[in-house]
């Protein structure tokens, strides 16, 4: 069995979530000795894709009569692996499938999602596909907290003090920012912590602009970054934010937790079910609860849930994942 796993953004950085995961369904099936390739006219038993983009690449893997396994909802931070779109009519934020992405989803033969709760999201927006929930696994190893040179990395590329304790929040930039003051406020009441925002777009505009302006200097906004930057600010941070209101990428709230960060979380950012408030991390709905949260945790006023969290995520390996997903495709071939 060889498996087509499929991903190729044309992006200036082809680092963020949906090249993360491309390297995690990768690493899990080099771990249970999977063969696989990424070209998409070479020989393969089923093909895996992962991005509402690659409909047309659907078409020519279908026309090889094999199976077409699609991961949906599982970085919804990057905006080429996002399949939803969020729309704000009269103050409400409704969500909704993107229609290139359920017409690629109707083609699959199984679609896979990160929980139930996606899953019913999807039936809610049509997709009529047999839907399966499969977490997706992590390296734990690239998060090994002893290797003191991956750490340094961070304060060298962006010449920080290693006495501020550092707060880094997800999201994008989108023209309202919605959702960041909560951010803005925590930096302007902690002066000596270095707060970061990575956003999966290289450039802003609009009100966007005024509002990162009007941040104080130790909240600072930065695009896409190499993911050795990225994975250094990890294991680095003391607290992994997510502000919006938009629903965010799992793969990055599982990594937040493998590097042993405190997570706050807005409600609507996470899909239920996966972490529990007040048991894995802090989960609120306002953006007051949340600057007072990122600001109690910074202070030592509320208990760490990185314990917690760190031994939820370490029942999501590479290895279990793989052994997953090679049921999953054996089980498609078998039909």
């Amino acid at each position: 069995m060889k498996i087509l796993v499929y991903f190729r953004p044309n992006l200036k950085h082809d680092n963020f979530e949906g090249a993360r995961m491309r390297k995690t369904i990768k690493g899990a099936l080099e771990v249970t000795n999977c063969p696989y390739t990424s070209n998409l006219y070479d020989d393969y038993d089923v093909a895996h894709f992962m991005s509402p983009d690659d409909e047309n690449k659907v078409n020519i893997a279908l026309e090889r009569k094999v199976p077409i396994v699609v991961s949906a909802l599982f970085g919804e931070d990057d905006p080429v692996t996002r399949f939803l779109a969020n729309k704000n009519k009269d103050g409400r934020i409704t969500v909704s499938l993107k229609p290139k992405a359920l017409r690629m989803l109707n083609k699959a033969t199984l679609v896979l999602v990160p929980n139930e709760s996606a899953k019913e999201l999807l039936i809610a927006n049509g997709v009529n596909r047999p839907i399966e929930a499969v977490m997706p696994g992590v390296n734990l190893a690239r998060f090994n907290f002893s290797r003191e040179d991956e750490k340094e990395l961070y304060y060298r590329y962006f010449r920080e003090d290693k006495s501020k304790k550092l707060v880094l929040a997800i999201g994008e930039y989108s023209n309202n920012m919605d959702g960041i003051h909560c951010l803005i406020n925590a930096a302007k009441k902690k002066e000596d912590a270095a707060f970061y925002y990575i956003g999966s777009e290289t450039s802003v505009s609009g009100k966007a602009k005024k509002i990162i302006k009007s941040a104080p200097k130790n909240l600072h906004f930065v695009s896409i970054l190499p993911d050795d930057i990225y994975r250094s600010m990890l294991l680095n941070a003391d607290v992994f934010m997510l502000p919006g209101y938009n629903l965010s990428g799992i793969i990055s709230i599982e990594e937040a937790m493998a590097a042993n960060c405190q997570l706050i979380i807005r409600k609507s950012a996470v899909f239920s079910g996966f972490i529990k408030n007040e048991k894995t991390a802090y989960i609120a709905e306002y953006s007051e609860t949340l600057t007072s949260l990122c600001l109690d945790y910074l202070n030592d006023k509320i208990k760490p849930t990185t314990e917690e969290a760190y031994n939820l995520i370490s029942n999501y390996n590479l290895e279990n994942f793989g052994q997953n997903l090679i049921k999953v495709y054996e089980s498609l071939l078998t039909k």
